[in-house]
């Protein structure tokens, strides 16, 4: 398979908020869909950030299976769909050693199944849809707004109800001495009858 590069902003080895069991997550750097509210504002710029081969990065995950026993990896952003090149081969390689993947994308199934269908083939979770403010979900865990689904595209976690829960997390971990920040940004927001009008006033704004 091509070694394609990749973008990133930032990963963490081990987390247990990121999906089911312990993870490898990893956050994508660039995005076009600019979903208003979005609680990774860092991540949006489409600017380099740390490019590397795929293959430099999986060597990465192949240390933490090594060492702390991830079942699977977490891709996030930003929004992954714009590196199909490089989020394909990076799952195409976590496959073949047997690891799990989830995927949260803002954009649809049905839209990634038609024009990527290798990277579907190769999830087992695909959370989609754009993050819409004024409809924050606070009752399923990392799954920001309403609108958005969880597709479980194989068996591995038919059973597992981890997205379905109403839990919310943050975790703090150290890569490189820097202190990073992860889990459900839902918390951040205040009630939704202050959403309608944040979401409206955001409305306006872009009409002038």
């Amino acid at each position: 398979m091509e070694n394609n590069l990749i973008n990133y902003n930032k990963f963490v080895s081990s987390t247990n908020i990121e999906g089911p069991g312990n993870r490898f997550a990893i956050w994508l750097q660039g995005c076009v869909i600019n979903c208003f509210g979005c609680s990774n504002q860092e991540m949006i710029p489409l600017i380099k950030k740390t490019v590397r081969p795929v293959s430099e990065l999986f060597k990465a995950i192949v240390d933490a299976k090594e060492r702390f026993n991830i079942e699977g990896i977490t891709v996030l952003g930003g929004e992954p769909l714009i590196q199909p090149k490089a989020l394909e081969e990076l799952l195409f390689l976590c496959k073949s050693i047997g690891l799990t993947t989830i995927v949260f994308s803002g954009y649809l199934y049905e839209n990634i199944k038609e024009k990527y269908p290798k990277i579907i083939e190769s999830l087992d979770i695909l959370i989609d849809g754009p993050f819409m403010i004024n409809k924050l979900d606070k009752s399923r865990r990392l799954v920001g707004s309403t609108n958005q689904r969880i597709w479980k595209l194989s068996d591995v976690y038919e059973n597992n109800p981890y997205f379905e829960q109403s839990t919310i997390e943050g975790e703090f971990s150290i890569e490189d001495n820097v202190v990073s920040i992860n889990g459900d940004g839902a918390h951040l927001y205040p009630e939704n009858n202050n959403l309608i009008k944040m979401w409206e006033e955001h409305k306006k704004n872009n009409k002038k």
